[in-house]
């Protein structure tokens, strides 16, 4: 009977944890995740900024180099090279002349500076 009750409490216990999950429209963004106030929001902060911050930038993909490399240009015209994991691209389907929000965190490197990407927006 002990167990029985144990069990019972566990799950009751983990039920409520996993209970507030799902989709939640909080404009603020409080954390370092993504979004739309995740600090950098062009190329040229991006190339300009710490290594791991966040970005999120509104422009198109230019042109790929291999596999997962691209060159993306912004809407101000500055370009960088992008690192597309595969699930960015959550089975969408980008063209060049497609604008795109790319959201991701900036790759420093001693020689280059390229943006790891993590979620692309069509828009």
């Amino acid at each position: 009977m002990k167990k029985l009750i144990a069990l019972a409490s566990i799950l009751a216990i983990s039920g409520m944890a996993v209970a507030k999950g799902g989709f939640q429209n909080n404009t603020n963004n409080a954390g370092g995740g993504f979004g739309p106030n995740a600090g950098i929001n062009s190329v040229r902060a991006a190339l300009n900024a710490q290594d791991d911050m966040p970005v999120s930038i509104e422009g198109y993909i230019v042109r790929q180099i291999d596999g997962d490399e691209f060159i993306f240009r912004d809407v101000a015209g500055s370009e960088i090279r992008i690192d597309v994991s595969d699930r960015a691209w959550n089975g969408q389907t980008i063209q060049p002349n497609d604008l795109i929000i790319i959201q991701g965190k900036v790759d420093k490197e001693w020689n280059k500076t390229d943006i790891d990407v993590k979620n692309i927006i069509k828009k």
